[in-house]
């Protein structure tokens, strides 16, 4: 005798709707989270496997930038050190490795602690051998969140709730606790100072605070970050400095490109210039733009405006006005003259 099916009454079908409805809403939440890279968050789901990670990394040789973790008072050993290569990084990072990469990343060795003292946070601390303080810096900025604060740790150094991070050198230096307090950001600055006090010391003319490359009004300082790679979408296009702005009137990001000649600076020129033709953007002749310059526009929503200065290439990116454009051109144009 067959079995009688069941009848499913509207209000569980809503109800089972309604638990789908919730379980796609938190899938496509995942997805999104993933997206976006911070180290800051992968710590405390580390802290909870430090000792299969210590049995993974035990055969790892450590690396050159193992010397630069020192072990101090107040911080308890719970992994040994590991060293990663850019063959293993995306290991390490969750697969997030492109942008040291791209960047000229050459080795990381990475230690984690438990502070002996108050909560007892887990922290894990990464020194990233970039191979130059320019490409520190690219990385450095590259993961800097909106609105961090500056430390006056190093020329270069930001804080967030619960990490610190600073370059000094080629390298770069991630300090990263599972927990947000006022006691856990002393016991950074503790770590990041005895760390400093291993890695050697830039010399020459010393680190260069790049903010001061760019017109002060209206710039939003945590935002000046250096692209290593493909900048504004645009293949080949490197090494660029951004910096983005917000006036009363609109809002727009400044550029500069320092070249080795300045027939390289105007060659990339060209072809900044005919990749944007070639996305629909139309050249245009606004008053007051700077001398030599050149405009453009798309469908009169978006300014750029392409200058170079000896071997400098200059300009402004995705203005909200060919009015906001021009000002922030002659003031980045004064700007590149006074820090010749």
């Amino acid at each position: 005798m067959a079995r009688r099916r069941a009848k499913v009454g509207l209000n569980q079908r809503l109800a089972g709707f309604g638990i789908l409805a919730v379980l796609g809403a938190i899938t496509i939440w995942l997805l999104i989270q993933q997206a976006y890279f911070n180290p800051a968050v992968l710590v405390a789901s580390r802290a909870v496997q430090v000792e299969g990670r210590a049995q993974a990394g035990a055969g790892q040789e450590p690396g050159a930038t193992a010397a630069f973790l020192p072990e101090v008072s107040g911080f308890k050993t719970v992994s040994p050190i590991q060293s990663y290569g850019p063959q293993k990084l995306s290991d390490k990072i969750n697969g997030k490795a492109e942008l040291y990469l791209s960047a000229g990343f050459k080795e990381m060795s990475c230690r984690s602690f438990q502070l002996a003292e108050g909560e007892k946070a887990y922290v894990e601390a990464f020194v990233y051998d970039m191979g130059s303080p320019q490409n520190a810096y690219a990385v450095f900025s590259g993961q800097r969140r909106p609105n961090s604060p500056s430390s006056d740790l190093t020329v270069n150094a930001y804080t967030t709730a619960n990490a610190l991070f600073f370059t000094q050198g080629q390298y770069y230096v991630e300090i990263v606790g599972d927990r947000a307090s006022p006691a856990l950001q002393d016991a950074l600055k503790t770590y990041a100072n005895a760390v400093l006090e291993k890695l050697p010391s830039e010399g020459g003319a010393g680190p260069q605070d790049r903010t001061k490359l760019f017109p002060q009004e209206g710039l939003a300082r945590d935002t000046v970050r250096l692209s290593p790679s493909d900048t504004f979408g645009m293949a080949g296009f490197n090494n660029v400095l951004t910096a983005e702005y917000t006036f009363k009137d609109g809002y727009a990001t400044a550029f500069l490109a320092g070249r080795d000649s300045e027939e390289q600076a105007q060659k990339d020129a060209q072809r900044y210039r005919e990749f944007l033709l070639g996305v629909g953007y139309k050249k245009i002749q606004p008053p007051g733009a700077p001398e030599g310059s050149e405009v453009l526009t798309l469908e009169d929503s978006s300014y750029e405006i392409i200058l170079v200065q000896d071997k400098m290439l200059a300009g402004v990116h995705d203005a909200s006005s060919s009015e906001v454009a021009v000002d922030l051109a002659n003031k980045l144009t004064t700007a590149l003259k006074e820090n010749k």
